[in-house]
């Protein structure tokens, strides 16, 4: 028996608060900030715990200074 991962989704996830004005040469606080998701991993799934550690380090090499955000369902095989 071995357990399988399905469904490995890793993301990150960026919101900007404020943004640049050229005119007054200040920035300026967003009324409703913008939220942007980087998909790294879309939908996939791994065999065994190496696999999906490949995956971490491929989406940390892509986005080295934000967090990564994975989720995942783990299922045993019989």
């Amino acid at each position: 028996m071995s357990i399988i991962y399905e469904n490995i989704k890793m993301f990150t996830v960026h919101t900007k608060d404020t943004e640049y004005n050229q005119k007054t040469g200040k920035h300026k606080k967003l009324k409703t900030p913008i939220v942007t998701e980087r998909v790294h991993v879309p939908d996939t799934n791994a065999w065994d715990l190496g696999e999906v550690y490949e995956l971490m380090r491929f989406a940390t090499s892509r986005d080295p200074y934000s967090k990564i955000n994975i989720s995942f369902t783990v299922r045993e095989e019989h």
